[in-house]
């Protein structure tokens, strides 16, 4: 009797500690995407971030002395922005190191995404167009998105 009781207690630390290393996607709160381009005239950076709620901001930056900044929103619902989390495996996110290659080196452009996690924030920056294979999927979504705001002005 014992031993059945030790058996179901090491059973129920055991998948104690297995669900700590469970994927965090659902704790996604925010999912940033965005290209840069330095050596670039007009408005060389843009970026969306989309929130839990289905909205998404995007903003493009213009280079120059005085850069100005536009704006636009847009919603999806709820089931498109599931389909982007399920993307995203927030324990092989946390592994990428910050910066993949050399982004935006000899103006090839910087592509990054970025998660915002119970809270805190994570970016990864890679060269653009060469998304790391954790995140090609989602980036490739992604770029759609930023895409689809064409006629921000």
């Amino acid at each position: 009797m014992k031993t059945k009781l030790l058996l179901i207690a090491l059973m129920i630390v055991g998948l104690g500690f297995t669900s700590c290393k469970k994927d965090k996607t659902e704790a996604v709160e925010e999912i940033g995407y965005g290209t840069s381009f330095g050596m670039c005239v007009g408005y060389c950076l843009n970026e969306v971030a989309i929130i839990n709620n289905g909205k998404i901001t995007f903003t493009k930056r213009a280079n120059g002395i005085n850069p100005s900044t536009k704006s636009c929103t847009k919603t999806i619902d709820e089931s498109e922005v599931n389909t982007l989390k399920a993307l995203v495996n927030t324990n092989e996110f946390a592994k990428l190191p910050e910066v993949i290659g050399c982004p935006d080196c000899a103006d090839g452009g910087a592509e990054w995404i970025s998660l915002r996690v119970e809270g805190k924030v994570k970016k990864v920056t890679f060269e653009h167009g060469k998304a790391p294979n954790e995140l090609k999927e989602l980036a490739q979504k992604l770029k759609g998105i930023k895409e689809s705001f064409g006629d921000c002005n």
